[in-house]
């Protein structure tokens, strides 16, 4: 195995395969691993957002939403508390299941949220998720620290109605 570390490589040799793993707590992630294998820390009250993250660089961070047990504190809500990014662009790619807070995404979705804009689960999520004990949703979330610009494919691929859904009794 080889390691970078500031500048240097420096080689290991192991008798076993290093990701030959039941988990992972720790900071050292190889450069690419099934998402499958991702565990996220799961608590009895709500975990802070880093708990989803895998890839941590320079400019952003990656973060992925895997099938997990919810907070299983008897008065927990899972569903995530609206909020605003005041230091990224958040752009979250859904890529299959069911997503507990919001209703219409489908498959393959991309949705922007710019810095500073407020969002969070649609009016109704929230309450829709008393009770429930895990999520089957898997996406992949990346926030730059440095504003994104839309290209014309982007904006030709744009739901004009995902805007709508985060009023009240609107949405799918």
């Amino acid at each position: 195995m080889r390691v970078k570390v500031r500048d240097r490589l420096s080689r290991h040799v192991l008798d076993h395969h290093p990701f030959d793993v039941i988990g992972w707590d720790g900071y050292l992630y190889p450069w690419i691993f099934n998402i499958e294998d991702f565990e996220p820390i799961t608590g009895r009250l709500h975990m802070p957002p880093p708990i989803h993250q895998t890839f941590d660089a320079h400019n952003f961070v990656v973060c992925s939403f895997v099938p997990r047990l919810f907070d299983y504190h008897p008065e927990g809500i899972p569903a995530p508390y609206n909020h605003s990014n005041i230091q990224s662009d958040e752009v979250l790619y859904y890529a299959e299941g069911n997503f507990m807070s919001r209703k219409g995404i489908d498959r393959s979705d991309i949705s922007l949220h710019p810095f500073g804009l407020p969002h969070g689960p649609q009016p109704g999520m929230t309450e829709a998720s008393i009770g429930k004990s895990e999520t089957q949703e898997l996406a992949v979330m990346v926030d730059t620290f440095h504003p994104l610009n839309l290209t014309k494919q982007a904006t030709e691929m744009e739901k004009p109605e995902y805007m709508s859904t985060w009023l009240e009794g609107d949405g799918e």
